[in-house]
Formats: C-alpha cells, structure tokens, sequence
C-alpha cells in the first residue's frame, strides 16, 4: 500500500522473480515475441496473474509507435468553456504523443465514480478529471494506480495533482474594479450551496471579502443559487431581479453564461448596461465576447491549465509516488462594454 491508501502497482521486476527468470524474459513475453518457449511464457503469465501485474498500455504503445490514450472527464461538453478547455487539452496532449478520449459525465455522481476508480476497462494511461459531484473524501478511496489530475476549485489537498485558478483573489479584483467605477448596491448569481469549495461559493466569498474592505455589504436576498451556470439559470434570476432594479447596480454571474442569460432579460426589459447595471462573469467565453454589450470577465490562461495538466499526467508516469502538486494558473480581469467607465 502506498501513503494514501491505494495498492502500488506491481513491477515487471517482481513478476521475473516469481517466474524465475530475467526481466528481459518477462519484457519478451509482453512483447509476444515468437522465440519464448511456450512453458517459459505460461511461466510468466501464471506470475503476472500472482502479482497483479498490469502492463503500461502507454509504454507499449510508445514503444511500438503509437500513441497512449489519457481520458479528460468533464462535466457537459456543451458548455463553451468546457468545450474550449478540450480542445485545449487535445492540442496539448497530441504534442505529448497521447490520444485524448473525451468523457461527460454530467456531473452524476456514478459516472464520476467510475471515472475516480480509473476506469473498468483499464485503457486509459492517465486521466485529467474535472470533478462536480463526488466528494474529496470518495475520490481518495475510489483512486486506482492510474495517474490522475484534478481541474477546478472543487478539491483542496488530498493525494493527487490539482489545477486551479485562485477564484477569491479573482472576485476581489472584481469587486475593486466595479467600486472604481461606481456600483455600490450588489448582487451575485451562481452560489453553490454545501460543504466544501466550489467555484461559485468561493467567488462569492472573495467577493464579500472585498465589499466588506470597502465598507459594503452584500444582502443575503440578493445571493442566488443556480442550478448549474447556464444561461437558463441567468436569465431566470434576471426576471426576479428586474422588478428590484432599484436595489442593484452591480450583478456578478459566477460563469460568463448566466451573465449573457441575464444580459438578454435586461435587454429586454429595458434596464440598460452598463448605465443602469454593470454586469461581470468568468472564464472569457466566446459567447461573452461577442454579447452586446460586449462581457467583462475574467480569463483563464487555458493553454497553460491543458499544458500543466499533461506535464503532471507524464510526470506521475514515470514516478508514480512522487508528491502530490497544486498549481494555481494566474487570471486577468478583461474589461468590457458590461461595465461601467472608472
């Protein structure tokens, strides 16, 4: 057992000495070279079934060749960053001479199981998971040998490589420039209720934190829970603000989707932006960048998120007990039309 818990995996150097031969013997058969004797090869097999070897389907594959397969598991792949971040990772990963497979899970709790055990059918080499629903405490117990790095804020410590963005710091940068340009009545949409760090709940913290330092609050009844960060969900908080136009003049979406749903229903309605409210989302989408007005978000450096990601896969190839590493990728507030001029 390793220091978390999990089975290490065993060596082709402990299935040559329960067969009584050389690893070179024991490289031969995995190989399915012809000149191993048929006694010398059901030798090996029977040893590789006692130790629970399992070969490196990546290190086979390179050897001959061709490239090993790694999984990104992420949430819904119609999301516009979800989608930008796979295409990321594809680039990313063909560079590294891996073939990316691409999993959705839906945020279900069972498919995110199977995704934390690595998989029944053993064919990915390495997985970049984006997890939504299972808990820190399931992913630790679940974990196969199969090299494995988490995105997202939804994790903090545990056994495995993590990416991240800071979102406090995010949404206290922020909260800084909507005070610069004037807003002093807030609201937030996109909390993610429960135990835990999550996007949303984190970005409402640092948000608050901020307000607090400039002597502002933020009204319990203004704070709204979504179901997911969609534009369905923006656009239904819109409706419920709009009759309360009064009280807001500043709305920052947790996600740049349910800002551009809450952008249509302002249109709509007639509250204008950025004059009447300055509104704010995350992650840069193509979508937010060509809303009218034009979004102001913040951006992700997602070459850098695909790139670290399969650097930290490679990595815990080659040395499976190495440490655990969080790398935190930096941000930047991109200003747009949405808000209003300092």
């Amino acid at each position: 057992m390793d220091g978390a818990g999990r089975v290490k995996r065993a060596t082709v150097k402990q299935v040559a000495e329960r067969a009584g031969v050389s690893p070179a013997t024991v490289s031969n058969v995995l190989n399915d070279h012809p000149y191993v004797t048929r006694r010398v090869r059901e030798r090996v097999e029977a040893a590789i079934a006692e130790v629970g070897y399992r070969p490196s389907v990546a290190g086979r594959q390179l050897r001959r060749g061709r490239s090993a397969f790694v999984s990104l598991a992420i949430p819904d792949i119609r999301s516009p960053y979800f989608a930008d971040l796979a295409h990321t990772v594809i680039v990313a990963a063909r560079r590294r001479g891996f073939v990316l497979l691409i999993d959705e899970t839906g945020g279900d709790l069972d498919r995110e199981r199977e995704v934390a055990a690595g998989y029944a059918s053993r064919l990915t080499e390495g997985i970049v998971f984006c997890p939504v629903a299972i808990s820190p405490a399931e992913i630790e117990r679940l974990a196969s040998d199969v090299p494995m790095v988490l995105l997202g804020e939804h994790f903090v410590g545990g056994s495995f490589d993590h990416i991240a963005i800071d979102s406090e710091r995010s949404a206290e940068e922020v909260a800084d420039h909507l005070v610069r340009c004037g807003c002093r009545r807030f609201a937030f949409v996109g909390n993610e209720p429960g135990p835990g760090p999550a996007p949303g709940r984190l970005r409402l913290a640092g948000l608050r934190t901020r307000l607090a330092a400039h002597g502002l609050e933020l009204a319990e009844d203004l704070v709204f829970p979504t179901d997911g960060h969609t534009r369905e969900e923006g656009a239904r908080v819109a409706e419920l603000l709009v009759p309360h136009r009064d009280r807001i003049d500043a709305l920052v979406c947790a996600a740049d989707l349910l800002a551009v749903g809450a952008l249509q229903v302002f249109h709509r309605a007639g509250v204008a932006v950025p004059a009447d409210v300055s509104v704010v989302g995350w992650d840069d989408s193509p979508e937010g960048r060509y809303a009218w007005p034009a979004l102001t978000t913040v951006a992700h450096d997602l070459e850098l998120i695909a790139r670290q990601a399969m650097e930290s896969v490679a990595a815990r190839q080659d040395e499976p007990g190495r440490p655990p590493r969080r790398y935190t990728v930096p941000h930047r507030l991109v200003v747009r039309d949405s808000t209003r001029t300092p």
